[in-house]
Order: C-alpha cells, then structure tokens, then sequence
C-alpha cells in the first residue's frame, strides 16, 4: 500500500510541485534505486542475524518513512523519503521469501510463493484504490500519514506470530562453517541458471511497475475523468495478482510432479504478459473504451503477477537454504533494475510522444528477450525439472 499509494496521486503532485512527467518519474523510481540496492546486503544481514527481526525493523520503517512523506514540503525530500522506503522494503523482500520457502513443502514450493506473494498485489489493488479516494477528499499528503498505520499494525503482527526459521543445515563432520559458507555462496553468485532467472526478472519488473505506476495516469489519457474512478479501475494490475499467482502456483506445482517443469508456466506467462502489453499500447494509440482498458491491464496484472511464484521457487529449488536470504537479495537487486527504469523511462516516452503507447510497447519487447533467458535455463531450450 505505502509503495502503490504513489501512483494515483503523481498528477496531484505535479501539480503541487510544479514538475514534470520525466521528474515525477523520477520520484517514483526512488523507491526502486534503493530496493534493489539494499537487495543483497539486507538478504545477507537477515542470513546471520535472523530474518523476523529484520522483518520487524523493516515494517516499522517504511510506516515511519510514510508518515514524514505525508508533511513534507520540498521534492528533495520526497524523493530522499521514497528513496528511505525503498531501503526498509528492498531489505525486507530479501528476508520474507526465505521464510516462506523454508515453512511450505517442498512439493508446494509454487503455491506457497504465489499465495505468501498474493500480499503484495492485495496491498497495491488497495493502495490505489483508497489513494484516490483519499486524495479527492482531503489531499494527496494524507494517503501517506494514513498508510502508516497498517505498517506498524503489520510489524506488531509479525513479531507475535512469526517463528524464526532454523535454516542451518548439519555440517559434514571434518568441515568449517567458513568453507561450507563460501562453497554455497559460490552458487549464489556463480550459477548460469540463477543469472538466467535474475536477469528475466528485469523484463517482468519492468512492466509489472510501468502500470503499477501510470496506469491511474493511462485512464485519463483515455479521458476518463476526476480520481477516484481511474485509480479504482488501475487497482486492477493488483486484483490481478490474487488469481495470478495461486493458479501459476498450483500449474508449476503440478508440471514439476508430472516431470515437465516450472520453464512452461514461466514462457506462457512471458508470452502473454508481452502480448497482452502490444494490446494496450493499441488500446491507447486507438484511444479505446475504459472499459476495454481495464480488462487488458487486469490480464497483464494476472500474467505478470504469474510470473513470481514459478520464479521464485526455482530460486528455492536451486540455491542452498543457509544462503537463501542472499540468494533473494541479489535477484532483487538485479530484478529491480527494471523497477528502476520503468516508471523513469515512461515518463520520458510520455514526454516525447504525447502517449502511453511506445511505453507499452518496448515493455512487451523486453519479455520477449526474457523468454529468450528463460529458455536458457538447464535443460536449455527444452522443457523438463530445472537441473541444480
């Protein structure tokens, strides 16, 4: 929600600070500069010190980042609070997807990540939708002060309710801690497959952010008037994510027991994800209906959304559990590289072309090029089990 709540209320903003696209883009890449810088280290912070305290600091965090973002005054410090925000939730991401891969069974890898992941698109279908009620209402600045307050709920929750994973393998008699750490990071760092599955998730980041972004902003292009309407039918790229990821889950789940493997869910999702982008890049050009808009971006939401859980629980299945944590880090911050560029380079496109529609459309381009990595993935260029 604290991440999402940006979106619908950039215009509003703009118009405060007197900006344009490029730098209101610029705003909302902050977060991301930070997310995927902080991807890495805080995944090694959480390996050594232990994930729920992380878990904690980290919700408290981003809720007190959120309030001081609502009663600020300067675009300096919006963006250096965005950029804080992005700190706490980079470090956090690196630390959640450890515990869910530990807690769920390994023959529910997929289903356990998609449904733990559905958090996420929960908070941003909610975060946009209340974020343009709220705006309308009492102003842009009180979306942030309010969101604070399911941030510390979140923190509390988590601290009465979370176990700490004991994730610490035995040790082959004979071998140091030191070696056995080094050995498993090697992997972390070294392994062809993971690279390929860091670098897909350029693409998928990319457009999952582009419309979590503009999307309220992709309406009005259309015409549709006032807030709360746009920003109520833009929640839909985070409704999407509810049937998204459970059914992705479940598929990849079910292919890895019948020896096909997770590489088929994750190109159909690449697939239609880039197909469906082509389709609203159209849809502006052509100035469609609202309505026509809206079931387009909700598919999008729900093949891109698809994506993570296959995704994740390869990255499960491939790296060692001491350095899981590590492992989710770096992939963040390769991932978010796209989190970093996408809301920046659309506001650039919108600038130049007046429209929404080349953005959309270099999207789509780049996950065609992440099927393209994904098929690299063992076996490569065939379907089957992801070989470790």
């Amino acid at each position: 929600m604290v991440r999402a709540g940006l979106s619908p209320v950039l215009i509003p903003m703009m118009d405060d600070l007197s900006i344009n696209y490029s730098n209101a883009g610029l705003i909302a890449s902050a977060l991301f500069y930070a997310y995927a810088m902080m991807g890495l280290p805080g995944g090694f912070i959480g390996d050594k010190i232990g994930r729920k305290m992380v878990l904690v600091i980290c919700s408290i965090g981003w809720g007190v980042a959120s309030f001081l973002t609502g009663i600020v005054s300067s675009f300096i410090a919006l963006f250096l609070l965005r950029f804080l925000t992005g700190v706490v939730q980079g470090t956090y991401f690196s630390n959640d997807r450890p515990v869910i891969a530990f807690y769920t069974p390994r023959e529910k890898a997929g289903f356990g990540q998609g449904v733990s992941f559905i958090g996420l698109g929960l908070g941003m279908c909610l975060g946009i939708v209340f974020a343009g009620i709220i705006c309308e209402q009492w102003g842009w600045r009180w979306v942030f002060i309010i969101y604070a307050i399911p941030s510390f709920i979140a923190a509390l929750l988590i601290g009465k309710t979370i176990k700490e994973p004991n994730v610490f393998r035995a040790k082959p008699s004979g071998t140091s801690d030191n070696l056995t750490s080094k050995s498993n990071l090697g992997i972390t760092f070294r392994s062809f497959d993971l690279w390929m599955i860091y670098l897909a998730g350029i693409p998928a980041t990319y457009g999952l952010w582009m419309l979590g972004a503009w999307a309220p902003a992709m309406f009005k292009e259309i015409g549709l008037a006032g807030l709360s309407k746009p920003s109520l039918y833009a929640s839909m790229i985070g409704l999407s994510a509810i049937p998204g990821l459970a059914l992705s889950g479940w598929l990849s789940d079910r292919l890895i027991r019948s020896g096909i493997g997770r590489k088929t869910v994750l190109l159909l999702d690449f697939l239609l994800a880039a197909v469906t982008l082509c389709c609203i890049g159209f849809s502006l050009y052509f100035k469609a209906s609202a309505f026509v808009l809206l079931i387009l971006i909700f598919l999008a939401g729900f093949f891109l959304w698809g994506l993570w859980a296959p995704l994740f629980s390869a990255i499960s299945e491939i790296a060692p559990l001491e350095v899981l944590g590590t492992t989710f880090g770096l992939n963040c911050t390769v991932n978010f590289i796209g989190g970093i560029l996408s809301p920046w380079i659309t506001g650039i496109l919108k600038d130049k072309t007046g429209t929404f529609s080349s953005a959309c459309w270099l999207a789509a381009l780049l996950l065609f090029i992440a099927m393209v990595l994904t098929l690299l993935i063992k076996p490569a260029f065939r379907f089957g089990r992801i070989q470790r």
